[in-house]
């Protein structure tokens, strides 16, 4: 009887760490050298500044938040999120989605600039717009994916003051995601 036990708690043990250690892979996220994170997992890659404090609370739909550092005084956190929204049964491609994309921001604020890229055989779309928000002047980078039904909207915010002091380190950012 004891054996018996001592077996039935040796394999909770180790179920434990085994869920453990799946859990850690699952949620994709490593540090790699020269100070930065990735995270790797839903279909998607991307690798960040160490500094960036990492959000993956699910809050307002959002796979996750890059919060760039705070600086003193400031009242808006810098930030990329990345929204993944299944298209279903509407089966849009990227056209259909951008096209969608930038009426919803033409209504709500101003495009100013809608480019295609394909990068390493990956075609997306590069929105930027501005928008009031929260009594705040608000600029916008967004990338547009579609792969597989799914769409992935990869978007900076950053108060309209403060985008250009964000803005290369920050497409250095936004330029390591990969839909795999």
């Amino acid at each position: 009887m004891k054996h018996k036990l001592l077996l039935l708690l040796l394999v909770v043990v180790l179920g434990f760490i085994g869920c453990q250690k799946s859990q850690k892979v699952e949620t994709g996220i490593s540090k790699v050298e020269n100070g930065t994170k990735e995270i790797s997992r839903n279909g998607y890659f991307i690798r960040y500044d160490a500094s960036f404090r990492l959000d993956e609370s699910g809050k307002n739909g959002v796979e996750f938040y890059l919060f760039t550092p705070t600086k003193p005084g400031d009242d808006f956190s810098e930030n990329i999120n990345l929204m993944i929204q299944d298209l279903g049964v509407l089966k849009y491609d990227l056209d259909q989605f951008v096209a969608i994309s930038e009426k919803q921001i033409k209504a709500s604020g101003k495009l100013i600039e809608s480019t295609r890229k394909k990068t390493d055989g990956q075609e997306y779309q590069i929105l930027i717009f501005e928008a009031k928000f929260n009594g705040l002047d608000l600029k916008f980078l967004q990338y547009d994916f579609v792969k597989n039904d799914k769409a992935y909207v990869l978007t900076f915010s950053a108060k309209q003051s403060e985008f250009e002091n964000y803005r290369k380190e920050i497409e250095k950012v936004m330029n390591t995601f990969k839909l795999e």
